[in-house]
């Protein structure tokens, strides 16, 4: 006889299109920009029946807007590392008590689109679109030319001692447990995310040429995100 000890229907499978902003929304001037919730004006509302897939792929201009990357490889992984250290007593062999002590969460994926654009994210440098003729100073690509002549240029900067690093935010929409008849979506969105730790990619004979990145993520401090500093996770119905 058939034990009914699980759900098939919320078995997650599948990879996540993945978007990025398109600027700093936090050390470039950009504040009104910070905390782009999915389902806000900033970020797009959710529309009913409507993937946010969709919804983000359709607002693709203008000052601020969530970029897609395009094709990616092996998914996307999350990492959520919280660190106890503990307490122990004369009394007791083992440790008596447990506390947090520190936090950390990441996000990586592997990029296989190789545009500049996301060169510039992996290397984590700022894009600052309202002064996109200032290379040297906000790292911007640099387009110019028509035809034959046309160009395109990234800007690989050095930086300066102190500088902020370039904060973005990030929405990555996948599957969800399944709600029986029903159709339905996962939104993953982060906050604050850098990337800080190293990336390399190798120009192969033979392979593909994919472009890793591990962003480290921060919580906000700001007043009314209380419980969700790093961001949320959002399951939504689509069609009933």
């Amino acid at each position: 006889m058939a034990q009914n000890a699980g759900n098939a229907k919320n078995i997650l499978v599948g990879a996540s299109p993945l978007f990025i902003s398109n600027i700093d929304s936090t050390t470039s001037g950009y504040a009104t920009y910070e905390n782009s919730e999915p389902g806000t004006t900033n970020a797009s509302a959710f529309a009913t029946g409507v993937s946010y897939t969709d919804t983000l792929n359709s607002k693709d201009s203008g000052t601020f807007y969530y970029r897609n990357v395009g094709f990616t490889n092996n998914g996307l992984q999350i990492t959520y590392n919280p660190t106890y250290d503990s307490v122990t007593v004369d009394q007791l062999l083992d440790t008596a008590k447990l506390f947090k002590s520190a936090m950390e969460v990441m996000i990586a994926t592997e990029m296989s689109e190789g545009t500049l654009e996301n060169v510039l994210v992996i290397f984590g440098q700022p894009d600052d679109p309202a002064n996109n003729a200032a290379i040297t100073q906000n790292n911007t690509i640099i387009s110019s030319g028509t035809g034959t002549s046309e160009k395109r240029t990234l800007g690989l900067a050095a930086g300066a001692l102190g500088i902020a690093p370039t904060e973005r935010q990030l929405i990555a929409v996948g599957e969800s447990p399944t709600t029986t008849g029903s159709q339905t979506e996962r939104v993953y969105y982060a906050r604050r995310v850098l990337s800080v730790q190293q990336s390399q990619f190798t120009l192969a004979r033979s392979a593909p040429t994919t472009f890793p990145v591990t962003f480290r993520l921060l919580p906000t401090a700001m007043s009314g995100y209380e419980g969700q500093e790093y961001g949320k996770i959002i399951d939504r119905v689509l069609v009933v």
